[in-house]
């Protein structure tokens, strides 16, 4: 390797260095500025000033990590450019790990590691969102990136999650009390409630806890 190509490439390295802390620390202020609102929330001066309940969006990035949790019914989602994970989040978080084409979810004590995972054949035809409170089920739709084997999808924090990014505050309530219907692409009918989970297998999916035997 010649001398100048040498030059060049630390410089190239010095720069993506550079833009992924620029990156990081903005993408920090964007949490802290998003844990501000959900304070002011339940604050007494939502009485005077509401943050504008607008749906949520994820960041154009090739490569992401989204560290996802609820605190007092609200959706809290931490933001990191690149593909280092850190260990700061607690047992009911999810890391949501975006890599090009592919988004990957586990649970943030879930220490396996699933360098290439197969893509799986369970496809769910629909997906409907039912709380006591709301008159008509709200449909919620699964990005194709997140069927891959092993995936944790559906528990209650990537619920909110799907309803903050696909409707506005006031379309929707949000607590314990919620039901997912699905139909898979075998017309089979499944009912996840709040307290469980899916697990993507490659030609199936189980429901985690398991519904209990009649």
């Amino acid at each position: 390797m010649s001398f100048f190509q040498t030059i060049k490439n630390w410089a190239n390295h010095v720069v993506h260095a550079v833009q992924v802390k620029i990156t990081n620390i903005l993408l920090d202020l964007f949490w802290k500025y998003n844990y501000a609102m959900i304070r002011i929330e339940d604050s007494r001066l939502s009485k005077v000033w509401k943050p504008t309940p607008t749906k949520l969006v994820e960041p154009v990035f090739e490569t992401w990590l989204c560290y996802a949790s609820i605190e007092n019914g609200h959706l809290l989602e931490k933001y990191v450019f690149g593909e280092n994970e850190t260990t700061e989040a607690d047992k009911h978080t999810i890391v949501i790990h975006k890599i090009d084409d592919q988004l990957r979810v586990k649970l943030s004590t879930d220490e396996t590691k699933n360098d290439t995972p197969l893509k799986s054949r369970v496809k769910f035809l629909s997906v409907l969102y039912e709380h006591p409170d709301i008159k008509e089920p709200l449909r919620l739709t699964i990005d194709p990136k997140y069927m891959l084997a092993g995936n944790y999808l559906l528990n209650d924090v990537f619920v909110l999650r799907l309803l903050r990014h696909q409707y506005n505050k006031g379309e929707y309530v949000f607590d314990h009390r919620y039901k997912l219907r699905i139909m898979d692409s075998n017309i089979m009918m499944s009912c996840v409630e709040s307290c469980q989970a899916i697990v993507l297998d490659t030609n199936k999916y189980i429901i985690n806890p398991p519904h209990p035997k009649n």
